[in-house]
């Protein structure tokens, strides 16, 4: 069957998903609206209409089947023979809303992930013999599924033996240069105990991975496969379940509500990292870095246990209105547990603004402004944006007369387009900055709409 599409662009899609939840309790009903609603706007609003046929098919399986096992650790060779029933059909499980390849793929990995949980913390109980040679091919794409769980399990095992030798070669180079160096405050260890040790941190990493795969649940795979097929031939579309749009609007405006508190979880626990100066919960004061958060409560509500529980869902019950309370039952260091209540407020993400610096050297000065991103505000009409701040720290560097600027755009992913369009007229005088192609109509062309240059060297 042969069926025409359009791939949206991220902004668009947003608005479609994050309400698709709201159609029915049913999980399976609502995952048949959410298709219908993707495939209803991507078929409408994006630039290149992409034919839905077996090529079609094939790509996204091929894409889809790569996310869920990225480094072939996990499939046999006869998993991808039994999904490989589904790879020209998924144009026509996309017509009928049928997610049969999703399901049958999840129900697949799970049970492989589960069978290689089993076995991993064998591999690493005893030494590793390096005094064999031997290879390890490192490139999933020149490397098949294992044909068989033996296969499968020999290719784990020289995984966790180069992962180890890696560590042990660094804590013997590590010992060479103390000893070269006379540090004394480095502890000399025989070969055996460094092996130990560096087969212990490699059982650390896996017991943590095997802990984020076993809270995967079915909205990341569902997310997982609606991606293959957004992104296969627009890697600059995507769907954003309701919670990653959420820290999408985060990232680009640069705040939040909440309580001020960066968190990170490890061995089961939501421990404190950093507290964000001038926060709700730097101003209430009792909640303390390294802190574990146990519970939960929104105000008097009974609290909930996070332990365990993942990052991101743990911090979407702390973030909250503002003006609304929420208590933590946290663990301190000295062992002491108690309940820290905190009303919720605006949260300044400080580093996500521009700031600028000057450079000296011989005599001259430059100016330096970096801007992590093109970020603005569109949830509030007085929000922050980057073009407001840049100007602002242009104004700084000319009052410190600096004979150059430059601006610093590395790791800048992109973001709000009529702001990139206002800094560009800083420093040209007039003219087209950039045109934009929709799918129908002639190019629209943006223009710097005011005249003169605002700095110029």
């Amino acid at each position: 069957m042969k069926h025409k599409f359009l791939i949206l662009t991220t902004s668009i899609l947003f608005a479609f998903i994050a309400g698709a939840a709201i159609f029915t309790d049913s999980d399976v009903k609502k995952n048949k609206v959410l298709m219908e609603l993707v495939m209803a706007s991507l078929d409408k609003q994006h630039f290149m209409p992409q034919d839905m046929d077996d090529k079609w098919s094939v790509t996204v399986f091929d894409e889809f089947v790569s996310r869920l096992d990225f480094s072939k650790r996990f499939f046999l060779q006869k998993d991808i023979e039994q999904l490989n029933a589904y790879k020209k059909e998924i144009d026509d499980l996309v017509e009928d809303k049928d997610y049969a390849l999703l399901e049958t793929a999840t129900d697949l990995l799970e049970s492989r992930v589960s069978e290689c949980e089993e076995f991993y913390q064998e591999l690493l109980a005893e030494p590793f013999d390096f005094s064999t040679q031997e290879n390890i091919e490192l490139d999933k794409d020149k490397i098949e599924y294992a044909k068989d769980k033996a296969e499968r399990q020999e290719r784990w095992r020289k995984i966790l033996k180069h992962q180890t030798l890696i560590r042990l070669v660094d804590k013997i180079e590590e010992q060479d240069k103390a000893k070269e160096e006379n540090d004394t405050t480095v502890t000399i260890k025989s070969f055996e105990d460094l092996e130990i040790e560096s087969r212990e941190k490699v059982q650390k990493n896996y017991e943590d991975w095997f802990k984020r795969l076993d809270k995967t649940n079915e909205k990341d795979r569902l997310a997982t496969y609606i991606n293959a097929i957004v992104n296969t031939y627009d890697n600059h579309s995507g769907y954003f379940p309701p919670k990653d749009k959420e820290d999408f609007d985060i990232r680009l405006s640069g705040k939040l509500e909440g309580i001020g508190a960066t968190l990170h979880e490890k061995d089961g626990y939501i421990r404190v990292v950093r507290i964000v100066p001038g926060s709700a919960c730097s101003r209430q004061g009792e909640l303390e870095v390294d802190d574990k958060i146990l519970k939960v409560a929104q105000g008097a509500d009974e609290p909930v246990d996070i332990v365990d529980m993942r990052l991101d869902e743990a911090v979407r019950l702390i973030r909250g209105k503002k003006d609304t309370e929420v208590r933590l039952t946290v663990k301190k260091l000295d062992g002491v547990t108690k309940v820290v209540p905190i009303i919720r407020d605006i949260v300044v993400l400080e580093e996500t603004y521009a700031k600028s610096a000057i450079i000296e050297e011989q005599g001259k000065k430059v100016g330096y402004i970096k801007l992590p991103k093109f970020y603005a505000d569109f949830n509030s009409k007085n929000g922050r944006n980057c073009s407001d701040d840049v100007r602002k720290e242009i104004v700084k560097l000319k009052a410190e007369k600096v004979e150059g600027v430059i601006l610093d755009l590395r790791g800048n992913g992109g973001g709000s387009l009529r702001d990139v369009v206002d800094m560009t007229g800083m420093f040209i005088d007039e003219g087209p900055v950039v045109q934009i192609k929709a799918r129908t109509g002639t190019p629209y062309v943006l223009e710097d709409e005011d005249s003169g240059v605002f700095y110029k060297e």
